[in-house]
């Protein structure tokens, strides 16, 4: 029997929690993760697997939503894979939250080049590659565009984008590899709404994501667990380690940015 996998995304306002048997959805279930005065994703992990009557012994890995996005809704949801892969002993997985909302547009397919889904293979005590952590530094991108689509892409390029504030974007531009698997075209990147629209119209592609609507052919949209499904391992879905890998916060947060401004200084720097 396939095996079980644990799935957390949490890179914006919108939370969400998935329950994979093999490639395929057993259960989910999403969280707001702003607004309230309590944690509320670890008591729907906990309410999602009582409902499905699956101990937690059961599980195989955990994936957790790799960002960019939200510093303390990703923080908090890193801070419980960790602790449930290292409780269990199991696998930590990460996958690029932006790569998430890239699975869920239908012009891209399934994601998968045709193949049935199957169980996520296990790492082999190899080192984990790819989804490094930001260390809190900058993702502007001069590459969020990528190359100009092929006639044999262009129809399924997406720029998957998460809202940064301060009226920006975390972008990254998506298409379908030659076997039909979702893939980076580009690194991830900020900016502001000028600049990707006129990204997104010189590369062909539609804007999916946060406010992706409010851009000619756009589609609104957030990261969703369940979409682990779509994607395939390789540098959007990846073991890491779990002693060292953070989720890439995108840039400092903002209580950061703002202590760092009204003492002049870098916080941790002692002069």
């Amino acid at each position: 029997m396939p095996e079980l996998t644990l799935v957390l995304e949490a890179s914006t306002g919108t939370g969400s929690v998935a329950l994979l048997r093999g490639g395929a959805l057993v259960a989910e279930t999403e969280v707001a993760m702003r607004g309230h005065d309590g944690e509320r994703l670890m008591p729907s992990v906990v309410q999602l697997l009582a409902e499905r009557g699956v101990p937690a012994s059961a599980l195989a890995r955990v994936i957790c939503g790799a960002g960019p996005g939200g510093f303390t809704s990703l923080r908090i949801a890193a801070a419980l894979a960790k602790g449930v892969a290292d409780s269990l002993g199991i696998e930590l997985w990460a996958a690029s939250s932006l790569a998430l909302l890239a699975a869920s547009d239908e012009g891209l397919g399934d994601g998968r080049g045709g193949r049935e889904p199957a169980a996520l293979a296990p790492s082999g005590g190899r080192e984990p590659a790819a989804l490094a952590p930001s260390g809190g530094g900058d993702t502007r991108s001069r590459n969020v565009g990528g190359s100009a689509p092929s006639a044999e892409d262009a129809d399924g390029a997406v720029i998957a984008v998460i809202d940064a504030l301060r009226g920006e974007w975390y972008c990254q531009r998506f298409v379908r590899s030659a076997e039909g698997v979702i893939v980076a075209d580009g690194e991830p990147g900020l900016m502001a709404r000028p600049a990707l629209a006129s990204v997104a119209a010189g590369a062909g592609a539609r804007v999916v994501g946060m406010g992706g609507d409010t851009f000619a052919g756009g589609r609104n949209a957030v990261p969703l667990a369940r979409d682990v499904a779509r994607l395939v391992p390789g540098p959007l879905l990846a073991p890491v380690a779990l002693d060292t890998w953070e989720p890439d916060y995108g840039r400092l947060a903002e209580a950061q940015v703002k202590w760092e401004k009204a003492h002049g200084r870098s916080l941790g720097a002692t002069g």
